[in-house]
This record gives structure tokens, sequence and C-alpha cells, in this order.
């Protein structure tokens, strides 16, 4: 019994380390996914899914479900959503420029990080990761305006700070698929 309990022990241990040793910036998994177009989602114009209520197209993650009271995705085990609006008629470097540490301290939010993205359609944005609470626990958004400039694709992709080392990349792979339906 005793061997197994410390075999256990160091498998858990050594596991343990390697993840706490593996982390890295929000800056440096945006950059990567931009510049290598590294991502685990295949492109494919006939996957992405139709958001309702928007002429707003992207692939979702896998375990994402499309939400009934967003138009958007949720996952249920870590209370994560992908929340998607379209702002007709006003360009994303419009409303980037209002996008400043004031702006989002009234929020009640504070801004971590801004960073200029280029989409997989090849569209330009904007990801700002803020953080805020709710009650007693710690969450983390990003929140991306995209889009041309004449439309901007506006979306908020929030999950708990304790899902943070699961959550970043598949969210970031995600809303970098987002696009226009017109333009498919």
């Amino acid at each position: 019994f005793f061997f197994f309990m410390k075999l256990f022990l160091s498998y858990f241990f050594f596991f343990f380390f390697l993840i706490s040793n593996s982390q890295v910036s929000v800056d440096s998994i945006i950059a990567d996914k931009v510049e290598n177009n590294n991502n685990e989602f295949e492109y494919n114009p006939e996957l992405p899914v139709n958001i309702p209520g928007t002429s707003v197209v992207m692939m979702h993650p896998k375990r994402f479900l499309l939400s009934d009271n967003i138009p958007g995705f949720v996952h249920i085990g870590t209370s994560s959503t992908i929340q998607v609006n379209e702002i007709i008629g006003t360009s994303y470097v419009m409303l980037q420029k209002g996008m400043t540490k004031e702006h989002f301290k009234e929020q009640g939010v504070e801004l971590i990080s801004r960073t200029e993205i280029e989409m997989f359609n090849g569209n330009l944005g904007v990801i700002y990761l803020v953080e805020f609470m709710i009650e007693d626990e710690k969450y983390e958004r990003f929140i991306l305006f995209a889009g041309d400039y004449h439309n901007t694709i506006w979306i908020n992709a929030s999950y708990p700070y304790s899902a943070k080392n699961v959550m970043q990349d598949i969210l970031i792979n995600s809303i970098l698929t987002a696009q226009f339906d017109e333009e498919l």
C-alpha cells in the first residue's frame, strides 16, 4: 500500500511541477495564434455556427453549447461564456479609441492588457484582457473588437480565474474565427 501511495504522490508532484511551470502570458498566447495561425480548430467555412440574433458566424470550442440566454456559447462545467454581438455602422477602430484604463475602471473591471490582432479571415482587431470579481470569485474576460471600417464584431469571452490555464488558449482560438456571415 505504501509503495503505491509513494508512487502516486511522486507522479502527482511531478505533473504538478510540469503544469505549474508551463504557464505563458496572454500576450504570447495571442501573438502565437496570430503569427503562426497555430490553433486546435481546422478552419472550414462549412463548420462555423451562426450566432442567433446576429450575422456573425464562428467556430466554438468543444464542450461549449449554444446558449438560450445569450447570443453565444456557454461551458457549464466552468461557467465560461462567449457572448457575441455586432455593431452595424461603426468601425472597431472608432470603438477602441474609447477603451482606456479609466473607461474600464468605470465599468468595474481592471485592464490587464491590450493586443492588436488579425482574425483568421484577415480582418484586424484588438483584444483586451480584463479582470473583475463576482462575489468572492475572480474572473477574466477577453473583449474583442474586430471587423472592417463599417461594422464591428464585439465578443466577450469570460472564465473564472481558477480555470485560466485551461480556458485562455481555447477561447482565443475560438474568438479569432468570428466573422460576418456575408464574408463566407
